[in-house]
């Protein structure tokens, strides 16, 4: 019996397959051929007696060394056969061997391994078909896809033969305990000498009141801590840093950027009436009491805006052998909600930012809207409400809209469906009726709109139409004229 035989005689893979995963014979010698080179007999005999047959899910981890960090990345197996030529022609197609020794072309794809967090990471498996010394040996290269980082990846060299690769996979418990040891051995290294001779000098104030007013007054001058961020990444975050180059990037990006949650918004919005709270020691449960004393919170409320009420919290950081605070992140930004009588609600957040919580109808339209501002945190301004106000009871825009999508109509989209053959004419012909009056344009618009309204008495409709399923009707509109 062979050493490939006997290593997955040892090896757990699932009981009973449902599927075909054995490679035919036919389909193996046409790697060959297109490869123009011979398999290994390890790797022959693999694809022929076992395949893409998987292990079993909790059987099924592989270390990775890159560098000194360790990977616990996922083997299932190798890909089934009807992939066998496109894989191989999509590796090349990206040069994703570009790096590797010998001809990157003499390099086979067997399958795709991947796991991790923060970063997530992926590697494409490869064997070795050049002749020589490693012929037969194992590789990892990063795939790449159409939108990814097109620079091809330094190589990983994982196994001197497929069957020393197989004898690697085992329990990811196992497994990730000992990549976790390991990394976190590293991290504690890098970050010490990072701490010694940080990569940005953080601004600092002797308490935290004078340090957060410094910036709120002058934002642009401001340096956030960025080495402590690195340290909320890797034990809240669960980010892993596998070089000291990896933390001196994050420090400094962090450093001159404060991070913040990425559903709140984090502009130069001006504060007013500033009122701070007591610093308390931050409560992050047990990843937090893995963090160096002197994480701090702070709670800052403030009036922004036409009298908004705005509740902000931030993460500080005390040095207690300095004395001195630095701002590490923002932790919450929120904006108390607004209730404008006759019309309803409004939130803020950072992706829809100011929109009403419930669709409303104007009254010169028959179809319910979504309705938003546009602007930040302070842009629902009293203004805005008297326009807002207007826009959902201005009967008589009623007529104007009306117009407006008839004539359109009829002059640019019903002619582009006359233009159209017969067999083209039958697909459409429900989203193209014959009107002969603006009042009649209500059928051709669809149920979903919306209204994004602006400073300065401007505001866009954006509303569905079944002639142009695409793009729908955009209108602007400002003085109550559709421009």
């Amino acid at each position: 019996m062979s050493r490939i035989e006997d290593t997955v005689g040892c090896a757990r893979y699932e009981r009973d397959p449902y599927y075909s995963y054995r490679y035919d014979a036919e389909t193996v010698d046409a790697i060959e051929a297109l490869v123009g080179q011979p398999l290994p007999e390890d790797i022959r005999w693999y694809l022929l007696n076992i395949g893409s047959w998987k292990f079993e899910y909790d059987y099924s981890a592989v270390l990775v060394a890159r560098g000194d960090a360790l990977l616990n990345l996922r083997f299932k197996g190798v890909e089934d056969q009807v992939f066998f030529k496109s894989r191989y022609e999509h590796y090349l197609d990206r040069r994703e061997g570009a790096r590797l020794p010998g001809n990157p072309a003499l390099y086979y794809p067997l399958c795709e391994i991947s796991g991790e967090f923060r970063p997530s990471v992926t590697l494409r498996l490869l064997v070795d078909l050049n002749e020589g010394e490693d012929f037969g040996s194992i590789w990892g290269v990063r795939p790449i896809g159409y939108h990814d980082d097109q620079t091809p990846s330094k190589p990983i060299r994982l196994a001197d033969d497929f069957a020393t690769f197989i004898e690697q996979v085992g329990s990811e418990r196992n497994l990730q305990a000992k990549a976790e040891k390991n990394n976190e051995a590293l991290f504690k290294r890098l970050f010490a000498s990072e701490i010694k001779k940080p990569s940005v000098i953080a601004s600092s104030a002797s308490t935290p009141e004078i340090l957060l007013q410094g910036y709120f007054d002058r934002r642009e001058e401001t340096l956030f801590d960025g080495v402590r961020n690195v340290e909320f990444d890797h034990y809240v975050s669960g980010r892993r840093f596998e070089t000291s180059e990896d933390i001196k990037k994050s420090a400094i990006a962090s450093g001159h950027e404060m991070p913040a949650n990425a559903f709140q918004s984090l502009t130069a919005v001006v504060r007013r009436a500033i009122r701070f709270g007591v610093p308390t020691p931050y409560d992050g449960g047990f990843v937090g009491q893995k963090l160096s004393k002197g994480f701090m919170t702070m709670t800052v409320k403030s009036t922004i805006g036409d009298n908004l009420t705005f509740d902000e919290r931030y993460l500080l950081y005390y040095d207690a052998k300095s004395g001195l605070w630095t701002i590490v992140r923002r932790l919450e930004g929120t904006i108390k909600d607004v209730r404008v009588k006759g019309v309803g609600t409004f939130g803020f957040d950072t992706t829809y930012k100011w929109h009403l919580k419930k669709k409303v109808a104007p009254v010169w339209a028959e179809f319910k809207c979504e309705l938003h501002v546009g602007g930040e945190e302070d842009a629902l301004t009293a203004e805005v409400i008297e326009l807002i106000t207007e826009i959902l009871n201005k009967a008589s825009f009623r007529k104007i809209f009306e117009d407006h999508v008839f004539h359109i109509y009829r002059e640019r989209y019903y002619p582009e469906f006359e233009a159209m053959d017969a067999e083209e004419k039958k697909d459409w012909i429900k989203d193209f009726p014959q009107i002969s009056s603006s009042q009649e344009i209500w059928p051709l618009l669809g149920r979903k709109a919306s209204i994004q309204v602006y400073g300065g008495r401007s505001f866009t409709i954006q509303v569905e139409a079944g002639f142009d399923p695409e793009h729908g009707l955009n209108i602007r509109v400002e003085n109550w004229k559709i421009v």
